[in-house]
């Protein structure tokens, strides 16, 4: 305040000055008028005016004029123009004053001597004083952004007295825009003064503030007055109040400060206050919020402020604060209290001295923030700063059905000053999440002016003397370790982390991070530990919304519950978004000789959705999916795919498709060539999916199991796998070249509900029986057969199949078993004769095999031997049992022994690769 009076009392004394010196007769020099107005000057104070002036009849004009203080250059005047005829005008085209100076200016705050306005309105001729563009320079230390956009515009002033009243008038234009706009006017009434004014104030189209005053004056212009009233509006959506308004009125020693919400019509401000020459005293005014547009915060302020008898400062302070909130999302109450409080103490009197407590917790939804704080607020108007007592604490717990997470801000010995926090800070997290359980992590560290991003509280260096201390540690930066461990829910093991970052002005930077977990045992998958590490710094700036980062994970092996593994896989992984919570990724995934698998991705609003694809390449990198118990052997072939995925808390999805070409397997007792598959994949809850209309298709050149040869097989699947009753497999189109004729089956669903058909077309018998490895009996020609059939049935796994020709088969027994046979006797002799070689003309065939393998067949053959000219038709009811299982290990024991030899050739030849 009393730099404002000190600023009114040097302009008026310079327009007085410079009034006087510029109707000095024209005969007098400008430097003989100098050196006269300097005698008048107080000690070291010096005007200085330019070289020469232009006198003429209605005026002067002078080119500059300054003020020189002990110390600095207070004011600097260009182009001055003063018109003494009829009306005196005083124009001055620019107008420099320098705050820095200003503040350097001596005061006596004890200074009482009286401003007599009737005197001083006496004193002033009738005229008017124009500044076309003043400026303030050298204010640095102004850092609230509005008032540095008002101070760097183009600011006119005018002043005129009348004779009955002097008015002021300001205009401010930025970029041509006329940005704010004042008019005020002083008037004697009835023995005292009132002033009265206006200002506008519109920094952005759609900001708008708004002011009125109207104040009544003793004579005595440092007196108190006793009459008067403020009212200022804004429109401004940027607030949490986006309309409102505010009014300070007083009568006498009685005052009273009133706001209102005009959005949701709502009182925001209710404070009576008494103030007069002792001090200012507050009794529990009332202040109302509506946090979050839901939650009401209410205020009660207590404030007593003691001013010493014959001075005015320093003032003697004690302080009560209540917050309280209340309403639907729960209550709570914070307490802030500190007795005599001083403000304005020391040799300068702009010292503060505090010593405060504030305790109590407030509640939002499922938040709840506890405080027990003592500090103590000491320094100067210019250099405040705040320091924790030992034991201070914040606190804040937050619990929802699925997240418990409580928050811990130890503050022992912390200090905020004007340029941000200094000393160790550190902060605790424990609890729980959907993702994470038994949560700890601990951020320990030391902060160096650190802001936490708050730039509407604290003050920013100078760039260049950010870098203060011997360790040239940057200002604005908290540096901290994290560490920590959790129980990862979706792996069921726990991780610990170590880490080193900062958070330095507007960005938060990992330098290092490591993070390892335990075995991971969960449905379908077992891992070894899995290690995460940092490769690159991960760098978070908020403010322009840009995280980026390089990380890597790896386990030494990965295996499916089928049996199938991944062996040293690693992933390293490419962050780049806006930040934690909305950022892409993109990387590769390696396993062995697998890959490597390009992966992208986006994740936003705890999903992360994505594409896999790998280039086509050899099948044998595979080989590891297979599980060794199967032993089989990849020779050739390749694969290649894409999916598209999602992560989130329901789980994993996958769709797309893999490809397999020309794949060659070696099983120990065969061996597919030829292997060609269309997958479609459909990857969810744990399940693959493929819908009838785009089934998985199989196609093989060849298969050899043991004995048994197929060639170009093929077939469709879809469902379910795992599959169950519910969600069965389904087999379909199943079509094998078998034996020179046709195998198929139209639809087999897994597991098996009701019979399916087993189709045989044209099977060559010839090849049957060499395969059986039946020497003794000779057939040729093709048959047919349905056989019903069901895994795992009671009564029959071929249930009443039939058998038919083809065509005209042929029997002949060999002359081994004919000479066997007429052994027997005469009848025997005579029935081989007709039977050694027969020709079919029917053929009909029952065939039902048992659980056991017990095979029953009834055949009814109708045919005659072509031997014997006659041509006598014959008829032949057989039946025949066997047990088909021993019957298959007869036969393919040499099949075995030759491929499981050739199997280990191969074996061998892929180790030494």
């Amino acid at each position: 305040m009393w730099k404002r009076w000190l600023l009114g009392l040097i302009g008026g004394g310079i327009l007085f000055l410079v009034a006087l010196i510029l109707t000095l007769p024209w005969w007098f020099s400008p430097k003989q008028a100098e050196q006269l107005a300097n005698r008048f000057l107080a000690p070291d104070y010096s005007l200085q005016l330019a070289d020469s002036w232009q006198l003429k009849l209605t005026g002067l004009q002078l080119a500059h004029l300054k003020l020189q203080t002990p110390t600095c250059l207070l004011a600097d005047a260009e182009q001055v123009k003063l018109n003494w005829w009829n009306f005196r005008r005083l124009n001055i085209e620019n107008l420099t004053l320098d705050y820095g100076c200003v503040t350097q200016l001596p005061t006596d705050p004890n200074s009482q001597s009286a401003v007599d306005l009737t005197a001083l309105f006496a004193a002033l001729p009738i005229s008017e004083v124009d500044v076309s563009h003043f400026q303030l320079k050298n204010t640095a230390s102004l850092t609230q952004s509005n008032l540095q956009q008002l101070l760097q515009a183009d600011i006119a002033l005018n002043a005129q007295y009348t004779g009955e009243a002097l008015r002021f008038s300001a205009q401010v234009k930025a970029e041509s825009a006329v940005i704010l706009q004042h008019h005020s006017e002083l008037t004697p009434a009835n023995g005292l003064w009132r002033w009265q004014g206006q200002t506008d104030y519109q920094p952005e189209p759609q900001k708008t503030y708004h002011l009125t005053s109207s104040i009544q004056l003793e004579n005595n212009l440092l007196a108190l007055p006793q009459q008067g009233s403020l009212d200022v509006s804004w429109d401004n959506a940027d607030f949490s109040v986006a309309k409102g308004t505010v009014g300070l009125s007083w009568q006498g020693e009685k005052g009273q400060i009133s706001g209102q919400d005009l959005v949701r019509n709502q009182p925001l401000l209710d404070v009576p206050f008494t103030w007069n020459n002792k001090g200012l005293e507050v009794t529990w005014g009332t202040l109302y919020w509506t946090f979050d547009g839901y939650q009401p915060v209410k205020a009660f302020l207590g404030l007593n402020i003691k001013k010493p008898e014959h001075q005015w400062l320093p003032l003697n302070t004690d302080l009560n604060m209540i917050f309280q909130t209340f309403g639907e999302f729960g209550k709570g109450e914070i307490v802030i209290s500190g007795q005599n409080g001083e403000i304005g103490g020391g040799e300068r009197f702009d010292q503060l001295h505090f010593d405060l407590k504030t305790r109590g917790d407030l509640r939002y939804n499922t938040t709840v923030a506890q405080t027990n704080l003592e500090y103590k607020v000491r320094g100067t108007f210019a250099e405040p700063w705040m320091v924790f007592s030992q034991g201070a604490i914040f606190k804040m717990d937050n619990v929802q059905s699925e997240t418990k997470l409580h928050v811990r801000l130890p503050l022992d010995n912390v200090v905020i000053g004007r340029y941000g926090l200094e000393g160790r800070l550190q902060a605790t997290l424990q609890g729980s999440t959907p993702q994470f359980e038994q949560l700890d992590l601990k951020l320990d560290g030391y902060a160096h002016e650190f802001i936490a991003g708050v730039k509407t509280v604290f003050d920013l260096r100078d760039e260049r003397q950010n870098l203060r201390s011997a360790e040239l540690k940057a200002a604005n930066r908290w540096d901290w370790n994290v560490k920590g461990s959790a129980i990862w829910k979706a792996l069921k093991t726990k991780v610990n982390l170590n880490g080193l970052g900062f958070w330095e002005a507007d960005h938060i930077e990992l330098t290092k991070l490591n993070a390892n977990s335990g075995d991971v045992n969960i449905t379908e998958v077992k891992m070894s530990p899995l290690f995460l590490e940092l490769k690159d710094r991960l760098r978070w700036d908020y403010e322009k919304e840009k995280i980026r980062g390089l990380l890597q994970a790896q386990t030494d092996w990965l295996e499916f519950a089928y049996g199938g593994r991944f062996e040293h896989p690693i992933f390293g992984v490419g962050i780049d978004g806006k930040s934690i919570g909305d950022f892409s990724i993109a990387g590769e995934l390696k396993a062995g000789l697998l890959g490597p698998l390009e992966i992208s991705g986006h994740y936003q609003k705890q999903a992360l959705t994505g594409k896999i694809a790998w280039k086509e390449q050899s099948a044998k990198v595979f080989q590891s999916l297979f599980p060794q118990k199967w032993e089989w052997i990849i020779h050739r072939g390749t694969i290649k795919g894409k999916t598209d995925f999602l992560i989130d808390e329901n789980g994993v999805l996958l769709d797309g498709e893999l490809k397999v070409k020309k794949g060659e397997i070696q099983l120990p007792d065969g061996e597919i060539k030829g292997l060609n598959i269309d997958f479609p994949l459909h990857y969810q809850d744990l399940t693959l999916q493929a819908k009838a209309q785009k089934p998985l298709k199989f196609y093989m050149d060849s298969i050899r199991l043991g004995a048994l040869e197929i060639q170009r097989a093929k077939m469709n699947a879809y469902g379910y796998y795992p599959n169950s009753l519910a969600k069965p497999l389904i087999l379909s189109q199943v079509h094998l070249d078998v034996f020179d004729g046709d195998v198929t089956v139209d639809k087999l669903s897994l597991p098996q509900q009701q019979l399916a058909v087993l189709n045989l077309k044209n099977i060559d018998l010839s090849k049957v029986l060499t395969m059986a490895q039946y020497n003794q009996i000779y057939m040729q020609g093709r048959i047919n057969a349905t056989l019903p059939f069901r895994f795992n049935h009671k009564a029959c796994l071929i249930c009443q199949g039939t058998i038919t020709q083809a065509e005209k088969l042929n029997l002949k027994l060999d002359d081994e078993v004919v000479k066997g046979l007429k052994a027997g006797g005469w009848t025997e002799s005579i029935l081989v004769d007709v039977v050694k070689n027969l020709d079919l003309e029917t053929f009909n065939a029952k065939l039902t095999l048992l659980p056991t393998g017990e095979m029953d067949l009834a055949a009814s053959i109708k045919g005659y031997n072509p031997d014997k000219k006659t041509y006598n038709p014959i008829t032949l009811n057989y039946t025949h049992k066997e047990n088909m299982f021993e019957l298959w290990k007869m036969i393919d024991y040499g099949s075995q022994f030759e491929q499981n030899l050739e199997y280990r050739l191969y074996q061998q030849a892929e180790k030494t690769e």
